[in-house]
């Protein structure tokens, strides 16, 4: 299919994709703000699932401390009890040092359970700090969203609109030269094409129009005649003359 069927097929779905792709990054700047919001909410839900579980742990290991000391503290009223039926000093004195060596125990990891508490109890107060960010946060994200609400819907539905005649524009393309546009629009999304810039009075002069590197002349001649795409030899855009983007 000669270059005066193909380009101007191109050139159709170029002005399609250079208007879709302006709809695209609107509405991506109109979400900036409620994906960042949302970003900020997800970070902070993970802190506090981290805090929320460490709280947990804490917990765990209260409950198991206080446990163990009950169960020192029984024993040592069973040793207290017993002194009443030890028969000489001897018996009495061995009880008494193993009353006094297991409350100095019970002393010790009555510190060490309190200051668990204590981390359990500046964790908590933590956790229900983040918790009201969220909270606060939630409320600024509805907002942000409710403001943006009429915008996002407008540009959703003419980018809609736009990727249908976009499907329709497509059709027109020749196979391959639509596989060469899609993978360069990859690239350059809403940029796929260039003009090929020149002077009659100068023909040593050809350039991109994008990249603005210096071509052969032969991709004008090519382009005037030829069945072919051209494509720039700096930037790789497909090249179309100026003077077809009004055909």
């Amino acid at each position: 299919m000669s270059a005066t069927v193909t380009l101007p097929a191109l050139l159709q779905l170029f002005k399609i994709d250079r208007d879709l792709h302006q709809l695209r990054v609107g509405l991506d700047n109109v979400q900036k703000d409620q994906k960042r919001q949302q970003a900020r909410i997800a970070q902070l839900n993970k802190e506090l699932e981290a805090q929320d579980l460490t709280h947990k742990k804490l917990q765990a290991d209260i409950n198991t401390r206080d446990l163990e000391l009950k169960t020192r503290q029984e024993h040592i009223e069973k040793m207290r009890g017993s002194l009443n039926t030890t028969k000489t000093n001897k018996e009495y004195s061995a009880i008494l040092v193993q009353i006094s060596a297991e409350k100095a125990e019970v002393a010790k990891q009555e510190t060490a359970s309190l200051e668990v508490m204590q981390q359990a109890e500046t964790l908590g107060k933590s956790i229900a700090a983040l918790k009201e960010q969220i909270a606060a946060d939630q409320q600024i994200l509805a907002k942000i969203e409710s403001e943006h609400a009429e915008k996002v819907a407008g540009l959703t539905s003419q980018i809609q609109s736009m990727e249908q005649r976009r499907a329709e524009a497509a059709k027109s393309v020749p196979r391959d030269a639509l596989a060469q546009y899609d993978r360069v629009s990859q690239k350059y999304p809403g940029d796929a094409l260039a003009p090929l810039e020149y002077d009659e009075n100068d023909l040593d002069s050809v350039s991109c129009g994008s990249c603005y590197m210096g071509l052969n002349v032969e991709h004008l001649n090519a382009l005037r005649g030829r069945d072919a795409i051209r494509r720039c030899d700096s930037c790789s855009r497909i090249l179309y003359l100026p003077e077809m983007m009004g055909q």
